[in-house]
């Protein structure tokens, strides 16, 4: 499965045209950064005492989709309020994809990717929002039925970490379970009540995840593990999702995510694995 990732580039100096909006934003840089296991720039927290947690998991779980990832193509951070032309920016033609992934892209052109991308061969397109602002319910409702005509699949999680599978998305399915990105799932040994061991089998797709279960080693399991410690590593990490307030999910996005780890903690400990050795080239790991 190729994924080919639609983003925004970074905003170039100088004053601002008229009547413009501004699409950079840095969630999309983590995400790109996560999959291609270009980790020292969004995953810093450990400082001096960084031992690459993410390179030390067996084969199976390790990160790094640099040769599934057909490309990406960067639009303009600064782009004019109303498109009256899409193709002024977007390209005639996109590389060959399975899944389209387009992260916080100027509506005008959101509008224009699903044609483009079933020419090229895409079977799904998926629009996160890690911010109420970035893809209105029309628009949302209107890039579905394009793409129930184009007979792709479409998905809009808010935030991206609470991406789950579905049986009437197959290609989704496929594409979380190869990437391995959405609704984070971790496992964990626990030996005299401590947290002893740790491996991440779905990250946040910003690669949160990762940060949070290597700080969770060490760590006593007590009723206060998720507020003392997932609440602290999860949001230094920090989590970029907006503190605006969704009216559909009823609290923030950035709430949201930080309720995903909490569950994938609490699922953690409660289905620990005694015979957890991430030290072995695979690790047997019963789905849930």
């Amino acid at each position: 499965m190729k994924l080919l990732i639609v983003c925004n580039d970074k905003v170039k100096p100088g004053p601002r045209q008229p009547f413009s909006v501004i699409m950079e934003d840095i969630f999309s840089e983590r995400v790109v950064k996560h999959l291609q296991n270009d980790y020292a720039q969004i995953c810093n927290g450990c400082d001096k005492d960084c031992d690459h947690c993410r390179d030390k998991f067996p084969a199976l779980y390790r990160v790094d989709f640099k040769e599934d990832i057909a490309g990406i193509v960067l639009l303009p951070a600064e782009l004019p309020y109303y498109v009256d032309d899409p193709g002024e920016f977007l390209p005639d033609e996109l590389p060959p994809h399975d899944v389209l992934l387009a992260i916080h892209i100027h509506e005008d052109l959101l509008l224009s990717l699903p044609a483009r991308s079933k020419k090229a061969g895409g079977k799904a397109l998926i629009v996160p929002s890690e911010d109420p602002a970035w893809l209105s319910q029309w628009i949302r409702g209107r890039l579905r039925k394009i793409c129930d005509n184009l007979g792709m699949e479409s998905v809009f999680p808010k935030p991206f970490c609470s991406l789950t599978e579905s049986p009437e998305r197959p290609v989704v399915n496929e594409f979380m379970r190869q990437f391995r990105i959405g609704r984070p799932r971790i496992k964990v040994k626990v030996q005299d009540g401590k947290i002893i061991d740790s491996l991440v089998i779905t990250s946040a797709p910003c690669g949160c995840t990762y940060y949070v279960a290597r700080n969770l080693i060490g760590k006593e399991v007590t009723e206060d593990l998720n507020t003392e410690v997932t609440a602290k590593y999860w949001h230094s990490y920090p989590c970029v999702a907006s503190m605006d307030i969704d009216r559909e999910l009823g609290d923030t996005p950035l709430h949201k995510g930080g309720y995903v780890h909490y569950e994938a903690v609490a699922d953690a400990v409660k289905e620990e694995v005694p015979d957890l050795d991430v030290k072995k080239d695979r690790v047997q790991i019963t789905k849930k």
